[in-house]
């Protein structure tokens, strides 16, 4: 079976957009003529696809403003919004280029936890190879301690939910955690399950952090 090309990925990456922006305009295209109500739905149909309401307000300008002798359907519609889309993007387009070569270049990556920053840099990482630079990577991640601390001063945090304890994480900082901030400490989740979040259980967190056998009710 051949590898997927790069826009067939594309493709599968933003079907969801792609098919939620097809059921918002389904139906709305049995006129002959784009009228204010019309517009209005496509704009409507725009924002509920999640392209903002800045770029849906662009697209039903640019609808407004076009002369469509035979009106216009859907497929219409999505060659304004790839038109409008490009001209978003096209400007902020930038390649990450290796500019320091042949010293050292570092590129630090940041992200909240559970965002896909270790993914991302192991897929950086493959790119750089493919182009024939040797690669480095050094962790640094903030733990959660500090994340715990700013979050508390700048959002007021009055509770803790600990998650993705899937191997994924390291689970025993929560008990660093609830040392140095004392807060209350809600559920755990050890999946993606729906069932994988539950009731914190202080005893039977802490007999599997150390291996121990559950207590037996």
């Amino acid at each position: 079976m051949s590898e997927k090309s790069w826009h067939e990925k594309l493709l599968g990456g933003f079907r969801r957009t792609s098919d939620k922006l097809g059921e918002n305009l389904t139906g709305l295209f049995t006129r002959t003529t784009l009228d204010r109500e019309t517009l209005d739905s496509i704009e409507e149909a725009l924002i509920a696809s999640d392209l903002g309401p800045a770029t849906a307000a662009r697209v039903r300008e640019r609808l407004a403003d076009g002369r469509f002798e035979r009106g216009l359907d859907a497929d219409g519609v999505r060659a304004v919004v790839a038109d409008e889309i490009v001209k978003v993007l096209a400007p902020v387009a930038e390649p990450l280029e290796i500019d320091a070569f042949p010293r050292p270049q570092v590129i630090l990556v940041i992200g909240v936890n559970g965002s896909g920053k270790t993914t991302t840099i192991a897929k950086l990482a493959h790119l750089f190879l493919e182009q024939d630079y040797g690669v480095m990577l050094a962790a640094g991640d903030t733990n959660a301690l500090s994340q715990i601390e700013i979050f508390k001063e700048v959002a007021g945090v009055t509770g803790l939910v600990m998650t993705k304890l899937d191997g994924t994480a390291r689970g025993g900082v929560l008990v660093a955690a609830a040392e140095k901030f004392a807060m209350p400490i809600h559920a755990i989740g050890v999946g993606e399950g729906l069932d994988d979040l539950r009731p914190f259980d202080p005893q039977q967190l802490a007999r599997a952090i150390a291996g121990a056998e559950p207590v037996k009710e």
